[in-house]
């Protein structure tokens, strides 16, 4: 009777144990890697957060620092690197933007916002170690003109997350420019906004 008394405790302990067992196993299983993986953490590896081209080849975008994946209120920080001849889309946002060149070289392409469109754009060369920032709501375009090097900058917002307009060309109208928000690589971090229609 002893023994059947023991029977269900040791059961209870085997069940345990090999939910103990389970878990530290899961533990060393490769995990999949999110693109909006949430961290606080004071200190990171750049080397290890999450890189993509978001669809766009020739191009890869790092969130260095940023509000939704790191809880970042006034600023949001990127690393971006532009393949030779890549270009970031015609756009315009509501923010403050600083970029510095952290290797190659390139061109800015600044339209105006006090125009009906953003008009014939200034083309401005950018290269390694200057810096440059982009007035308010005003069009612009980041270029990398080389055709060997590749272009790297950081870049730095207020306000984020941001809402960006996207023009087809320097013509479209201001009010014709396509809100796309959330931008790409906040869609898995922030779900997008219900159609109220």
């Amino acid at each position: 009777m002893a023994a059947a008394a023991r029977g269900p405790h040791l059961a209870g302990v085997g069940h345990a144990l090999l939910l103990l067992l389970l878990a530290a196993a899961t533990a060393f299983l490769p995990a999949a890697q999110s693109s909006c993986p949430r961290d606080n953490s004071l200190v990171r590896d750049i080397s290890r957060m999450h890189q993509s081209n978001y669809g766009r080849e020739g191009f890869s975008h790092i969130t260095v620092a940023g509000a939704l994946a790191h809880g970042m209120k006034e600023v949001e920080v990127w690393l971006q690197t532009f393949g030779p001849g890549k270009r970031t889309p015609i756009h315009r946002h509501s923010c403050e933007e600083v970029f510095i060149v952290l290797k190659g070289k390139g061109t800015l392409l600044l339209g105006s916002s006090s125009l009906r469109n953003p008009g014939q754009p200034q083309e401005i060369p950018v290269f390694q170690n200057s810096t440059f920032t982009i007035p308010v709501n005003d069009p612009h375009q980041i270029w990398n003109s080389d055709e060997h090097e590749d272009l790297q900058v950081l870049v730095t917002i207020s306000r984020p997350p941001i809402k960006i307009f996207i023009y087809d060309d320097w013509s479209m109208p201001h009010t014709a420019a396509k809100l796309k928000f959330p931008y790409y690589w906040d869609e898995d971090c922030l779900p997008a906004p219900k159609d109220e229609l």
